[in-house]
């Protein structure tokens, strides 16, 4: 497998869709560029390039929302979502030129996704709706972010390493298996659990990553249960990974926001036995393998494919 750089394609989370609220201009920092996202009055989220191409100013840095466009702080021309400038408050012509890249996006299952792809080519997969969001049955995602000094690369390969439980999570795994299809990477798992507060866990999952850097594990269990995970990258050295869970509603909203909190705190804890690792290793393009270590290469090979050319196996 070839050494792999640069930024794989496909759709990412930069925010939960509660982090933008009407009249909010957040800034954004990912794939080593600077971004701004707004929702407008009608609720729609836009997302473009950050810095004005009039003198460049950075428009996530003071510029406001002025109904469904956003206002340069420096000389208060407006952008509208598709990046046309359609406002110079002193000006009787807009320059055609002046105008920003629009970058493809949308909302759903609660979060904020765009399309990258370094030759600009268009989403050639999608983002499935995730049963049960956003009804009354189901618990809502609450925010939770890590930023780590890694690539991408590092996490998903947890999606094939049956190997690693055991020693980093103390983690007895009974089944263990893998499914490449396409965009999709699948992770079958069950096994018994030793939480770090004590107790047992036995446990059944089935986790599946729609493209490079979004997945969705399904848990079975008494109370079943629904976890994102989802990594960004903000340059070639580091990311944030966005995690949560939703939860069916069998409790009041104070017990809900409990149970939630305490499932969040053990999988903080999953996280940072596996940052410390992922933050202090090297990658080995030709690792030395064994035969159990299962389908590493295949897992490689499946991740390549977002990548721009394809990188070679």
């Amino acid at each position: 497998m070839a050494e792999i750089k640069g930024y794989a394609r496909g759709w990412f989370v930069v925010a939960y869709a509660t982090e933008i609220a009407v009249g909010v201009v957040k800034r954004l920092q990912y794939f080593g560029q600077e971004l701004v996202a707004w929702r407008g009055e009608d609720g729609a989220v836009r997302i473009l390039d950050a810095f004005c191409p009039h003198l460049g100013a950075h428009l996530g840095v003071g510029g406001c929302v002025d109904g469904d466009h956003i206002v340069c702080p420096f000389h208060a021309w407006q952008f509208d979502g598709e990046g046309d400038c359609v406002e110079i408050p002193y000006a009787a012509k807009i320059p055609k030129q002046a105008k920003l890249r629009s970058w493809t996006h949308m909302e759903r299952n609660g979060l904020v996704f765009v399309w990258f792809d370094s030759e600009g080519g268009a989403p050639d997969y999608d983002i499935p709706l995730l049963e049960g969001y956003g009804t009354p049955k189901w618990s809502a995602w609450e925010p939770n972010l890590l930023r780590i000094d890694t690539h991408p690369r590092e996490i998903i390969e947890n999606i094939a390493d049956k190997a690693h439980f055991p020693t980093v999570h103390g983690t007895e795994v009974e089944v263990f298996e893998n499914e490449f299809t396409d965009h999709i990477a699948i992770q079958r798992t069950s096994g018994v659990a030793y939480p770090r507060g004590g107790g047992t866990d036995r446990f059944s999952l089935t986790a599946t990553y729609y493209g490079p850097a979004y997945m969705i594990t399904e848990m079975a269990g008494v109370l079943p249960s629904k976890m994102l995970v989802a990594h960004t990258p903000i340059d070639e050295t580091s990311l944030h990974l966005r995690f949560g869970v939703i939860l069916p509603r069998v409790a009041d909203d104070d017990k809900m926001a409990r149970f939630i909190e305490a499932y969040a705190d053990n999988l903080l804890i999953g996280f940072r036995e596996d940052i410390q690792l992922w933050e202090n290793k090297v990658y080995r393009v030709r690792p030395r393998l064994v035969a159990e270590d299962g389908p590493l290469g295949r897992m490689r090979v499946w991740y390549s494919q977002f990548y721009t050319p394809r990188a070679e196996a």
